[in-house]
Formats: structure tokens, C-alpha cells, sequence
């Protein structure tokens, strides 16, 4: 869609007029500086520092009251092990790098004061945002660590019998993957064994995995049982691992069977149809001729337009369209426009009129916008249905001009989702081969063609009928040469382009024909379009109108 707007009318005000200026300057980055709100946040980062820093001395205090009690005896081997010390040395680096941060990259922005710097400065608040975020997480570890430790000290029981339930789940999800889903697939679809069983992979190394952690759990608890001095921190590690794997694997299961689920179904997205439709919105602006008082109001009145109109009405030299001029007998209406397109307009000069003395008014295409819209045939696993009207982005609109009658998506059986067909293609092509839907015949001259099975028939009867079928010489020439790489129009044996919105098989077809393309004109000139017409609109605008 596009629309655009006129500004124009400011002018003749000149407050208003001032007052655009400025919005103007502050948009496009010539104001004053830097945005007030963004200055002042960045001037209060070093508080932001400060805040942190005094964060990252109650934990470091924390932890040396906690160091220096006598219950911390136990834990000194880990404290010694694992550096907990060590973690504020580290937190107390990370603020003074924010320091630097502000003071060589962050200040200098500020100082400068320039309102292109707003993107930079936003950036390295962020940065030291993330460095003071790491330094009170470094800052809390050794506390966090010591009653880790603790809890699988005071609760092992509790721990080993979890860390045994979340193995079992794991090797759980394994073996039923394994022995149903993976099973069946590999047996449904053997010649993608390799695909699939990479799609399994993760699963049965996380089961592997998970053994490894219940090993060391249950290890460590048959020590603490027998007081014959457990590694706690090894244990405490491993049954919080045991909880990740659990976790994990029930995230690699649904994955699994989603992706393996994809191979079972098909479907085919065919372009049935574009139309582009147009509006344009009319402002008109009414006042008292006879009065020194300025009381301008307005009303609007959005049209859908003929393309021929759209483009007349969003020309760059248009101003006003029409005037409501006084006269001693009375108001007068004079259009700028033909009669034939104000009459298309369909505007009554007077509705929504204020009243109050008003007796003049002009008339301009304020707003302007093209709307795109397409049609599909949808085919899932055989079944088709086609789709109403559906808008698209005019990107998507333009971009599949040329693709009429061909499938712009396609995902055949026995493939997976991410290795979907999205190069346009003649529809059905990508199935063709594929024994789940037809089979290679020849006819009498011995030449191969494609016969479908029953509810896919569907394909060799959409532009024709009796039906049409696609020879093996095209197929193997898409298959090898664009299949997925480039869209495909084949050619006639009049070297013709045979598919898509320029082929002869769609400009032939009775059922394309009928489209609201082929009855538009669309066949005739693809480059009709009148695509950002309404572009001419900006900086236009009526440019004498009210007292």
C-alpha cells in the first residue's frame, strides 16, 4: 500500500507553518542536539555506575561475613577450588570498564551534542548497560554457589532421587522416539535415513549425556551416604544438569516429531488471481468569503478510482480539483478536473456542509493509496480450495506479477518444511515424479508423460480441459536445472514462454480468462500499472485557497 499527503497547506499560516518547520528540522536531524530525554539519561550513567558498584560491595561484604563464620569451614574447599574470591575481582574489572566506557566513547557523544549521534549514544548506553549487568551477576555467584552447595548438602536424598527421575525421563523420551516415531519414519521414507537420523542425533547424545550426569550424581550421593566425604559441588552440578537435560529433551522430542510429521503432508499454493485497487481521499476546506475572520473547516470524502483516474488525480502539476466560488446570484462550482472523472468521484460539493455563513471552498486529493490483493488456489494433500480476496503487501504483489497461474509455494511428500519449493513453478511440477502421486506413461508415439492419480488429476485439468499433462522431458528439465534455484516458465515448441502471467497456457486458459486480471487488462500491458503514482501528491498541495 501507499499513501502519501499533502503539506502544502501550512503555508498560508504562518504559525502553522512554523510549527511544521520545526517538526521538520527536529525529524531530519538538524535540531539543536541530542533528544533532552536521551541527553539526560546518558548523563546519569555514571549514578547508573555508582548504583552497581554499591550492588557489587554488599555481595563482596556479604560474602566475606559469610567467609569468616565458622559454618564456612566445610565450604572453604570449594571457595578455594572454584576462586569465589576471584568472581569480584572480576565484577570490580567489569565497572571499571563501564567507567572507561562513559568517559572515552559515551561523554565525548554527549558533548558533542549532535542529533545524528542519537543511534550511537544509544548504543553504548546499551553496552554499558550489559557490562554493569555481568558485573552485580559475577558479584552474586560465590553467595549463590555456597548455598547451591549447601541445599545438596542438607537435601541429598531429596537431589539423588530427582536426579534419578530426570534420567529415567530422559532415557524415556529416547527410547520412545526410537522405537515409534524414528522406527516409522525411517521405515516410511528410507532414502532420507540420513536426514532423519540426523534430526535425532541431538536426542540420543543428550541421553548419553544425561548418563554421564546421573553416573557423577549417583557417585557423589553413594560417598555422602557412606560419609566418605562427597564432592557437593560436583553433585549439586550434576543435578542441576540432569534438570537442563530433562527439559532439553522434552523441548527435542516435540521438535523431532513436528519436523518428521512434515514429511506426511503436501500441499501447493497456486497464484489464481491479482487485482490492484485505488483511493484516493478528497479534502475539501470551506470558508465565509465576506467575513475578516479566518474559521476555515473541513470534510473528507475517500473514492475508490479507475487506475486512469488514480493517475490523473495524483499528477505532480495537479493543485486544486474544484472551487465553490460567490457571486451575486450565488455560489458557483468549477472543476479543475474533466466532467467524467468528477462525475467518477461521485462528491457532493455540499455535504457535511457547516453552514454559518460559508459560501466559498476548494477542493484537493489529500490522501492517496494503491491497494494490492491476490487469490489462490490452495491444494493440501489433494484437497483444493480457493481463497477469497486476500490483501498483500504491494512488495509481494509486484514481485509475483509475473507468476500467474503457477505455484508460488509448494511442499511435496516426503519432504520437509524448511525444504519447501518457493521458486515458482508450473503447478503440480513438484510432484511429478513422486510415485505417491502418478505414475510415467507413454503414449503412442512413445514419448513419457506424467498420469495422475485420482484426486491429484486436479493438476492436468486447471487451465484445460480434456486435460493437459507435462511431458518427461519437462519435468527433468526443471528438476535438474531449476528446481528451487530460479523460477520456471518452460517454452512452447515454438520456443514461447509456455507458464506464468506472459506464458500462453495462462493467456489461453478459459479459467484464467475469466480472472479479474485477464478482465482488467492485465494481459494486455503489465506495465499499466500505475505503482507510486501517488508520490506526485508530496510537497503538493493547493496553493491559494481560503481568505
Amino acid at each position: 500500500m501507499t499513501a502519501v499527503c499533502h503539506t502544502n497547506r501550512f503555508w498560508r499560516h504562518p504559525a502553522a507553518a512554523l510549527v511544521f518547520l520545526g517538526i521538520i528540522i527536529l525529524v531530519s536531524g538538524c535540531g539543536p542536539g541530542l533528544p533532552k530525554d536521551l541527553k539526560n539519561k546518558a548523563k546519569a550513567v555514571p549514578d547508573t555506575i555508582e548504583t552497581y558498584g554499591t550492588r557489587v560491595e554488599k555481595n563482596k561484604e556479604r560474602y566475606k561475613a559469610l567467609a569468616g563464620s565458622q559454618q564456612f569451614k566445610a565450604f572453604e574447599i570449594y571457595a578455594s577450588r572454584e576462586d569465589w574470591p576471584g568472581y569480584f575481582t572480576q565484577a570490580e574489572a567489569a565497572l571499571a570498564r563501564a567507567k572507561t566506557l562513559f568517559d572515552k566513547e559515551l561523554a565525548p557523544l554527549v558533548k558533542q551534542n549532535r542529533p545524528e549521534g542519537a543511534p550511537k549514544v544509544r548504543q553504548q548506553m546499551d553496552r554499558i548497560q550489559m557490562i554493569l549487568a555481568d558485573a552485580q551477576k559475577l558479584s552474586a555467584l560465590p553467595v549463590q554457589r555456597y548455598s547451591l552447595i549447601k541445599e545438596s548438602m542438607e537435601n541429598a536424598h531429596t537431589l539423588a532421587q530427582q536426579a534419578a527421575a530426570d534420567a529415567k525421563a530422559v532415557s524415556r523420551i529416547k527410547d520412545r522416539l526410537q522405537t515409534d516415531t524414528l522406527a516409522k519414519t525411517l521405515a516410511d521414507f528410507p532414502d532420507l535415513a540420513p536426514d532423519i537420523n540426523a534430526r535425532f542425533a541431538p536426542v540420543a547424545a543428550l541421553a548419553q549425556q544425561s548418563a554421564v550426569h546421573l553416573n557423577t550424581a549417583a557417585g557423589e550421593y553413594e560417598r555422602h551416604t557412606a560419609g566418605s566425604g562427597a564432592d557437593y559441588a560436583a553433585f549439586a552440578d550434576s543435578v542441576a544438569a540432569l534438570a537442563a537435560d530433562h527439559d532439553r529433551a522434552k523441548t527435542l522430542e516435540t521438535a523431532f516429531k513436528k519436523e518428521t510429521r512434515e514429511l506426511y503432508t503436501s500441499y501447493t499454493k497456486i497464484l489464481k488471481d491479482m487485482k490492484e485497487t485505488y483511493f484516493v481521499t478528497v479534502k475539501r476546506e470551506s470558508w465565509n468569503e465576506n467575513s475578516d475572520y479566518y474559521d476555515p473547516r473541513h470534510a473528507v470524502f475517500e473514492r475508490q478510482v479507475s487506475p486512469e483516474t488514480y493517475g490523473m488525480l495524483t499528477a505532480e502539476d495537479l493543485d486544486t480539483i474544484a472551487a465553490i466560488t460567490p457571486g451575486f446570484t450565488g455560489s458557483r462550482l468549477s472543476t479543475s478536473i474533466s466532467d467524467s472523472i468528477w462525475k467518477e468521484l461521485a462528491v457532493n460539493p455540499t455535504a457535511q456542509w457547516p453552514g454559518r455563513g460559508h459560501n466559498a471552498a476548494s477542493f484537493w486529493v489529500e490522501d492517496a493509496k494503491e491497494v494490492y490483493h491476490h487469490k489462490y488456489i490452495l491444494e493440501t494433500n489433494g484437497e483444493t480450495k480457493e481463497t477469497d480476496w486476500e490483501q498483500v503487501d504491494e512488495n509481494v504483489y509486484f514481485a509475483n506479477l509475473e507468476y500467474l497461474g503457477m505455484a508460488i509455494l509448494s511442499k511435496p511428500y516426503g519432504v520437509f518444511e524448511k525444504d519447501r519449493i518457493t521458486e515458482a513453478a508450473p503447478p503440480g511440477m513438484a510432484y511429478v515424479g513422486n510415485p505417491r502421486y502418478g505414475k510415467w506413461q507413454e503414449d503412442s508415439s512413445g514419448d513419457r508423460f506424467w498420469s495422475w492419480y485420482g484426486k491429484y488429476a486436479f493438476f492436468s485439468s486447471l487451465f484445460f480441459f480434456p486435460p493437459s499433462y507435462y511431458s518427461y522431458n519437462s519435468w527433468h528439465g526443471w528438476n535438474s536445472s531449476y528446481r528451487n534455484r530460479q523460477p520456471y516458465f518452460g517454452k512452447t515448441s515454438d520456443g514461447f514462454q509456455k507458464y506464468g502471467t506472459s506464458g500462453t497456457v495462462v493467456k489461453k486458459s478459459p479459467t484464467f480468462q475469466n480472472t479479474n486480471f485477464a478482465k482488467s487488462g492485465g494481459f494486455k500491458s503489465q506495465t499499466a500499472s500505475v505503482r507510486g503514482a501517488g508520490s506526485g501528491l508530496r510537497g503538493g498541495g493547493p496553493k491559494s485557497k481560503g481568505k
